[in-house]
């Protein structure tokens, strides 16, 4: 459905219409799955750079260009990149950087999969940073994201490479840490707590300083208990919530999951390994 005209604008009309035509076109593709609409602006008299200039003033990164005549690999290349700056949106928080939502949810499934098909131990952990709203009502949203960006580089340079940090949403993160059993997943968030108290905020105003904590939810799935991904989380949450409920600033371990498949004859045994790795 290309939409086609002739007419050499000013800048400021042209802004003015592609604005326009922006704005409805978001809202005609608002919660929708049908196909895209690609639609056609043909520019005269507007050069390569001029148009970069015009899109990256404007915020009109949705917009490829491709010349009709000349050579197309320099916009080839912008389209190439377009794609990719998309595509790292897509699954990434644009204030931590971490992976968002989206991406944790894809990776759990797959983790949960190999897990599964290997028998090795897969543990998840849920952090929430404790009173965050006090920090953002008494420094402003603006110190608020500071912590929650420097919480999330230091979740980030503590973690391996192949364990998968992520935004689960607001002040709360998520690691996904595959191979990793209870007490090696334990052993690494307490290290973390402690260090992070180490980091030191200045105030707004500069005069004084302050730190940070956080509690932690932590669960452990080992590829034999019959358990869904939203269970799994639902675990790590429980753990949260105890951890926050009994006097934050520490890593609380759910309810074992794999320790329900343990023959009853062993049954103290497992309630014996619940107590030393989960601290129940």
């Amino acid at each position: 459905m290309p939409k086609e005209t002739m007419h050499n604008f000013p800048e400021n009309e042209l802004v003015t219409e592609l604005s326009v035509l922006q704005q409805e076109l978001r809202s005609l593709d608002a919660g929708k799955d049908e196909p895209s609409v690609w639609v056609f602006r043909l520019l005269q008299g507007v050069t390569p750079e001029s148009w970069k200039e015009i899109s990256s003033r404007h915020d009109f990164r949705q917009w490829l260009s491709l010349p009709i005549d000349g050579d197309a690999y320099p916009h080839l290349k912008h389209f190439q990149q377009t794609l990719e700056r998309l595509a790292y949106q897509t699954d990434h928080d644009p204030l931590t950087g971490l992976a968002n939502r989206r991406a944790f949810d894809r990776a759990l499934d797959m983790e949960m999969e190999r897990s599964k098909r290997a028998r090795t131990p897969l543990s998840m952990a849920i952090f929430d940073l404790d009173d965050f709203k006090r920090i953002n009502d008494t420094y402003g949203h603006s110190k608020g994201d500071e912590v929650l960006v420097k919480f999330a580089e230091k979740l980030k340079a503590t973690t391996r490479r192949y364990d998968l940090a992520a935004r689960f949403g607001g002040e709360e993160f998520v690691l996904i840490m595959a191979g990793s059993g209870v007490v090696k997943a334990q052993r690494m968030l307490r290290r973390f707590l402690q260090e992070l108290k180490e980091i030191e905020f200045e105030t707004p105003d500069g005069r004084d300083r302050f730190t940070v904590t956080c509690s932690v939810g932590l669960t452990c799935f080992k590829g034999t208990a019959d358990i869904t991904d939203k269970e799994l989380i639902e675990l790590a949450d429980e753990a949260l919530y105890e951890a926050k409920s009994s006097g934050k600033d520490q890593v609380k371990v759910s309810r074992l999951p794999f320790m329900d498949n343990v023959p009853s004859d062993t049954l103290v045994q497992a309630n014996e390994k619940q107590f030393l790795f989960g601290g129940k």
